[in-house]
């Protein structure tokens, strides 16, 4: 099944919503890491956000650049911002060479309001790194990328297996 991509530009920079099927779908690392990162993405319905400030907390306020050298220096590596299927909900998901969560690291979404997780099966990228998201939390209000998305995928909507979109 291929997927169509989602693109758009809904209150400022235009950015794209990747479905893991779509041609258009990559992240850092050879054809077994994408691989891997499509099977993780599409098992939990996940859409690659492609856009401004697409590896750091400012693309998850939709922000349209990114000047900040706190963001490149708090411990992130290979990081995606990822977007939940329906829209309601999205993660930096970072994959770090590091063993533990990086102390800069939590204070920057502490700074955020983001709560820090790592999950072992978030880590298809492997090679040793530690999966780390900074995820905007169920209970606050909605994050301008929220915003964006929900109106993006209720024009466009993305089809999954098994799903009537």
């Amino acid at each position: 099944m291929i997927q169509k991509t989602a693109h758009g530009a809904v209150f400022g920079d235009s950015f794209s919503l990747i479905p893991p099927r779509s041609k258009e779908f990559s992240v850092c690392g050879g054809s077994e890491t994408i691989e891997s990162a499509r099977r993780w993405a599409e098992d939990w319905e996940l859409l690659l956000y492609q856009g401004a400030c697409e590896c750091c907390v400012h693309g998850l306020y939709r922000m349209d650049i990114c000047t900040f050298s706190a963001c490149t220096d708090v411990g992130m590596d290979h990081s995606q911002i990822w977007v939940r299927g329906d829209g309601k909900g999205a993660f930096i998901l970072t994959q770090p060479y590091v063993t533990e969560i990086p102390k800069r690291l939590l204070s920057y979404a502490e700074m955020h309001g983001l709560s820090v997780d790592s999950y072992k099966f978030d880590g298809w990228y492997g090679h040793g790194s530690l999966p780390i998201r900074l995820t905007i939390p169920d209970d606050w209000p909605l994050w301008p990328i929220e915003r964006d998305a929900a109106l993006l995928l209720r024009t466009q909507p993305i089809a999954w297996p098994d799903s009537n979109a």
